[in-house]
Parts: C-alpha cells; sequence; structure tokens
C-alpha cells in the first residue's frame, strides 16, 4: 500500500513539495529498512521453523483482536480450540515469566463461559472480549495471590470444560510465585533430603519435630522437583522460552505400578502399615518415583497421547497430599496435578513486549 501511494505522487505533478516532504517521512517512520533486520540464518540460528510458525500465529492473533472495530465488522469466527490455544499462548506471551526459577508457586482456578454457533465457532469480536475479560481476572487474582516478594506470574494454562448448548466453559489456571533472584539453572541432586528430613505426609502438614509448621512431604517433594526440572536455558542471548500447547493431567496415585505390582507415587490404605511421616530415605524413595513418572511413565502414556503437544515437555507439578475414599478404601495419597507443555525459544523482538502484570 505504501508503494502505491509513492507511485502515486510521483505520477501527480500538481502535489507540493511540502506535501511530497509529508509523506515521505511517514513513509520513514512506518517502515523498517530491510536491512536492518538481522539474518536469520546466522543471527537466529536456534529459531526453529515450528518456532517461527508460532511466533507468526501469536502475532497474528494478536492484531486480529486488536482492532475492534475491523473485527466487529468482519463477522469472523474462529474454532473454539484455536481459541484456547491463541489466548493461552498470547496472554503467555505478553505477561509470563516462564524463564525465572520460582521458590513456591500458587495456583488458582478461574472460569469463563464462550458462546458458539452450530460449527463449534466463536465470533472474533467475542474472542477479543474474552481475552480482555480474562486479562483483568488474572491481573486480580495475581494481584491476591499472598506473596508480596519477588513475585512473578509463570503461567496461564487454558483448558475446554464442559459444553452445555451452544455455552462452552473455558477454565483458567493461573500459576504466580516467588523467584529467586539467581536465575541459573542448577544440574539435579540425586537424594536431595538428607538426615533430619522428616515430614506428614500431607493433608494438616507439619515436620517430624513440629506439627504445626506450615508444610509437608507432598509440598517438599513437589517443591524439590520444580526447582530442578520447571525451568531450562535459554539457547542463545536475546531468545525467550515460550511454553505453548499447555495441558493439566490429574492423577490419584495409584495409576501406575512398578514391577513389583506397587504403586510409584505415595499411595496408602489406611491400616495398612501407611507411613504417616516420611524420614529422609522415604523422601528420597518418592522423589525418585514421581521423577520416572513425571518425565517418562507419564508422557508415554497412550490415553494421554491425543491431548498432549507436539513434543512434550514438563513445566509444572502440584503434588497435595490427600486423605480420600478411593476404590474399596480410604487411603492416604498424593494427588498430582501436572502441566506438560510445548517449550519453545523464541528471539524476543519477534513476541510482543513482555510486560508485568500489575504494571
Amino acid at each position: 500500500m505504501k508503494r502505491r501511494k509513492i507511485l502515486g505522487i510521483s505520477l501527480i505533478v500538481t502535489l507540493t513539495l511540502g506535501a511530497a516532504l509529508y509523506l515521505e517521512a511517514c513513509k520513514k517512520e512506518l517502515v523498517t529498512p530491510i536491512n536492518n533486520k538481522p539474518a536469520q540464518g546466522e543471527e537466529y540460528h536456534d529459531y526453529t521453523d515450528n518456532a517461527r510458525t508460532i511466533a507468526s500465529q501469536i502475532n497474528k492473533f494478536k492484531r486480529q483482536i486488536a482492532d475492534k472495530e475491523n473485527v466487529m465488522r468482519s463477522g469472523q469466527c474462529m474454532p473454539i480450540d484455536s481459541v484456547i490455544w491463541n489466548v493461552e499462548a498470547l496472554f503467555n506471551a505478553e505477561y509470563a515469566f516462564s524463564e525465572r526459577k520460582y521458590l513456591e508457586t500458587v495456583k488458582q482456578e478461574l472460569e469463563f463461559f464462550v458462546d458458539v454457533n452450530g460449527n463449534n465457532e466463536a465470533p472474533l469480536s467475542v474472542v477479543a472480549d474474552l481475552y480482555d475479560e480474562i486479562t483483568e481476572a488474572v491481573r486480580q487474582a495475581y494481584a491476591g495471590d499472598g506473596i508480596s516478594t519477588d513475585k512473578s506470574l509463570m503461567a496461564v494454562v487454558v483448558d475446554k470444560g464442559e459444553t452445555v448448548g451452544n455455552r462452552v466453559e473455558i477454565d483458567v489456571c493461573v500459576i504466580s510465585g516467588r523467584y529467586e533472584s539467581d536465575n541459573t539453572v542448577k544440574d539435579p541432586v540425586q537424594g536431595p533430603f538428607g538426615p533430619g528430613d522428616c515430614w506428614y505426609f500431607g493433608e494438616y502438614g507439619g515436620s517430624c519435630d513440629d506439627p504445626s509448621v506450615f508444610c509437608d512431604a507432598a509440598e517438599i517433594i513437589e517443591d524439590t522437583i520444580n526447582y530442578y526440572y520447571r525451568a531450562e536455558h535459554v539457547p542463545q542471548a536475546g531468545f525467550r522460552r515460550l511454553n505453548v500447547g499447555l495441558f493439566r493431567i490429574a492423577i490419584d496415585g495409584n495409576e501406575y505400578l512398578d514391577e513389583n505390582g506397587e504403586p510409584y507415587l505415595y499411595f496408602h490404605y489406611l491400616n495398612d502399615n501407611t507411613p504417616m511421616y516420611l524420614d529422609y530415605e522415604m523422601l528420597n524413595y518418592y522423589y525418585t518415583r514421581e521423577l520416572e513418572v513425571l518425565l517418562h511413565i507419564l508422557p508415554s502414556d497412550p490415553r494421554y497421547q491425543a491431548y498432549m503437544p507436539k513434543d512434550p515437555a514438563f513445566v509444572e507439578v502440584d503434588i497435595v497430599g490427600l486423605l480420600d475414599y478411593i476404590g474399596n478404601g480410604t487411603c492416604c495419597h498424593h494427588k498430582n496435578y501436572v502441566v506438560y507443555g510445548n517449550k519453545v525459544a523464541i528471539p524476543s523482538q519477534e513476541l510482543p513486549p513482555l510486560r508485568d502484570l500489575l504494571n
């Protein structure tokens, strides 16, 4: 369009020199000379085709919902699955600091609804409003997460809930936390727990020495796994790690058995020699078995393959120690809420500017 304007100017000799200079100034302001762009092959050698496609889709969606008037007039619609992917990817690109190392996290659940047509599509105008609604709701949840120092938003996970008639439920999990200023990715430690470590399995919390302490074995194992396995190096200076296609799985702990028929995870029926307190050896035992499930067994489970993102990677786990009635009786177990995603490395300038949601 800009070239056609310039060509028109050259053909209309009646324009004044002042008008010509004005249009030339506008052209310089809006057009980035191509020779100022980094050479893709040399500067971005870690920028994969998959990552380029993801960045392009994120920017396209941002442009689509930014022009509210055009969106209203266009009458365009988007499949609900695409709505979920786009909303999640753009939000995390704009507000989530996924590369930080988080010492603790807080999860909050939000619920939204979208009307769809007979083809399971939503008008782009509705999608634009949904994005604004989610942004404001997440902002409020994030502000009230109870963390006051070194506060940061790690991710939002957007899932499709139940569909009733033409109304689709959109579930949003907000993961925020307290981050460590030293963001160096640390190598995992085998057997991270030592003598003196002893915690109640979960539920009411407490250590062997002080039952009133607000922590438990489930949280200690969770925090240690997330600390060592959640963050990743960026491959090159100027890149960002972005998590897209996030998928949550909930397991009770008795789904996967070892060669002896014992659950990999902490799962014991009451009155069956249930270990209520886990000393350092048992903490290391269940820590190792948690890793085996999270990193290998669960991602390869055929039941979840259709839902997993491309090249799934472990993102986050929330382990909750519960006293529940499961199967044939009451049990103490570690319920896992696991998040997997597609971790991609994208040059920062290829994504929308990253902003603090509260500023």
